[in-house]
């Protein structure tokens, strides 16, 4: 039992080599863990409120943060220290990815944008907007060339991470789009959502495959 956190702790993500965790919380920290031993490694400071997502880069070198204060943050696994705070959002961020490559970052936030983030500078390259309430998630494609939403509205839509231009959007459920991810081909993709049903979809048409309820 990884037991440090003062509050609800929102998210739990292990490292790529199985050897890390790290959890989010409402304490307004990040921490890593060993797996082997259930230390605590390194508190992150820096959020001024919750944190709400957590996650390895996928080289392990690196975490990503996001939080209620409008910002996310990237840190250095090793040592703790924050490398790159990600400012753009008006309103608190709800989830953080990293890229297939670790190169970029992806954050939803409550403003009802989604942003493409460079790892390396902090600099915003797109903002993907949602056509009414905010997204509930953002994933990248496996070859980080797309990014899937899924929103509080009935539609996931599928976007050019290069362009920020929306390629497909996914219509025919019924109510809010929980969550929205890519097969690991990358060939489609797949929804759930409040109204009972999940879908199937054709990446390169937009067409739905399969509805399953």
């Amino acid at each position: 039992t990884l037991r440090g956190h003062q509050n609800s702790v929102h998210s739990a993500a292990f490292s790529p080599d199985c050897k890390r965790v790290i959890t989010a919380s409402l304490d307004t920290n990040a921490k890593i863990w060993s797996v082997e031993s259930g230390e605590c490694l390194h508190t992150l400071h820096g959020h001024g409120l919750e944190v709400h997502s957590a996650v390895f880069s996928p080289d392990g070198a690196t975490v990503l943060t996001a939080s209620s204060d409008k910002t996310a943050k990237i840190w250095c696994a090793q040592s703790g220290k924050c490398l790159q705070t990600l400012q753009g959002h008006r309103w608190e961020v709800f989830s953080a990815v990293f890229s297939p490559d670790g190169a970029l970052a992806l954050t939803t936030s409550e403003d009802r944008t989604a942003k493409v983030w460079r790892v390396e500078s902090g600099e915003c390259l797109q903002t993907l907007r949602a056509q009414g309430p905010r997204f509930t998630s953002a994933v990248f494609s496996p070859d980080g060339k797309l990014a899937l939403t899924a929103s509080l509205n009935p539609v996931a839509q599928i976007w050019r991470v290069d362009s920020g231009k929306c390629v497909h959007t996914l219509g025919g459920h019924r109510n809010s789009v929980c969550s929205a991810t890519f097969s690991p081909d990358g060939a489609r993709a797949l929804t759930a959502s409040q109204d009972g049903d999940a879908k199937v979809w054709s990446v390169a048409s937009g067409e739905c495959l399969h509805t399953l309820s």
